[in-house]
């Protein structure tokens, strides 16, 4: 009869090990206003009292309801086995059927993070190496008017910066706004005055509006000419990207960047499979079913029909030509739900000039929980 009462008693303090108490939680909820800023690798996840966005604790840091581990990297709250330690705080383990990882002849736990080099922070998951760059102006392009780039290494860092050996690179501004006006101190000037420019051949231009006649708001702040930029290329030729653009449609009418996935053709998609006969070109194509959008580990809540566009046997390049931007609802496993803007493609058209070939030439954008998986 004591050993039943034992095994009853174990049970149900096994049962703490796995779950929040309820009282963890505040009766109030108090965020703040921003969205918290992680340190590189660390997730931005919602708290286990549906209460604020949080950043991810990480193995064998300290835990609780309101500061939840990272479940992206296979990691849970252990709270231990007593009911005390279950009311107060845990730490961070992984879960136990994760599988370690082997880089560079050491072994690393399941969910455990690390950093292989100065430029690169790492977390194994599930057997599976993931990093992200900690030196990210590495990967992106220098500024505009540098001819000849290079990265060179600087005395006391660890990461390279982008140098111009010609000393070239602000010729075109220097000419119209003098040398002593560096180009910081003239984008911050343009942002005072809400201009939008764009450096062209000869030198500077103010950018019209993205519609072709500009439409005036009246906003309960001094009223503005709406100024729109088109959205940029998509940031990737297949699978998921980034497209961007600058507006000041607010009510504070500031210039804002704003983002919205794309995708112009799935990576699995099969170049001519369906290339009519006698045609060069398939330049748009709608998908068979429907799919849902994912990104971060986060599917959309409804399905959707996109198109996509084709290629050509001839040498040209098909991309976006008409878009439209809609907000797709996402939701993760732990029921987190968030809105994206999402672009989807009316009309393709197919041109000799494929500038974006090489996608080295992107510009470099991080996606918040995006967790890209290589083994050695």
């Amino acid at each position: 009869m004591l050993m039943l009462h034992s095994l009853v008693f174990f049970i149900g303090s096994l049962t703490l090990v796995l779950s929040y108490p309820p009282s963890s939680c505040p009766s109030v909820c108090e965020c703040q206003v921003e969205m918290p800023k992680c340190a590189p690798g660390v997730s931005v996840v919602l708290d286990g009292c549906n209460c604020c966005r949080v950043c991810a604790r990480q193995l064998n840091e300290d835990c609780s309801l309101t500061e939840p581990c990272d479940h992206t990297k296979g990691l849970e709250c252990n709270f231990g086995a007593s009911l005390a330690a279950a009311t107060t705080r845990g730490i961070c383990r992984a879960k136990s059927e994760g599988r370690p990882c082997e880089y560079n002849s050491r072994i690393y736990q399941n969910g455990e993070s690390f950093q292989p080099n100065c430029k690169h922070q790492c977390t194994c998951i599930d057997g599976a190496v993931g990093c992200v760059p900690l030196c990210p102006q590495e990967l992106s392009l220098p500024n505009l008017g540098c001819a000849n780039p290079r990265l060179v290494k600087v005395a006391g860092q660890c990461c390279e910066e982008w140098v111009c050996e010609d000393g070239k690179e602000t010729d075109i501004l220097e000419k119209i706004f003098g040398k002593d006006k560096l180009t910081e101190e003239l984008e911050k000037d343009l942002t005072n005055r809400n201009e939008l420019i764009a450096i062209v051949k000869g030198g500077l231009k103010t950018l019209p509006a993205y519609r072709p006649q500009p439409e005036v708001y009246m906003f309960d702040s001094p009223k503005c000419i709406v100024q729109t930029t088109p959205w940029s290329q998509c940031s990737k030729s297949c699978g998921t990207g980034i497209s961007t653009r600058v507006t000041n449609n607010n009510n504070e009418c500031k210039l804002v960047r704003e983002t919205r996935l794309c995708e112009v053709r799935p990576c699995t998609q099969s170049s001519y499979a369906s290339l009519k006969k006698g045609k060069k070109c398939n330049r748009t194509k709608k998908s068979s079913q429907p799919v849902k959008f994912t990104y971060a580990g986060c599917s959309s809540v409804k399905k959707y029909r996109p198109r996509y566009c084709g290629s050509c046997v001839d040498g040209r390049c098909c991309s976006p030509h008409d878009t439209r931007t809609i907000q797709v609802k996402f939701r993760c496993e732990d029921g987190e739900t968030f809105y994206k803007k999402t672009m989807m493609i009316e009309t393709c058209k197919c041109t000799h000039n494929c500038p974006h070939v090489n996608e080295a030439s992107y510009p470099f954008y991080r996606l918040s929980n995006d967790i890209h998986k290589f083994r050695d």
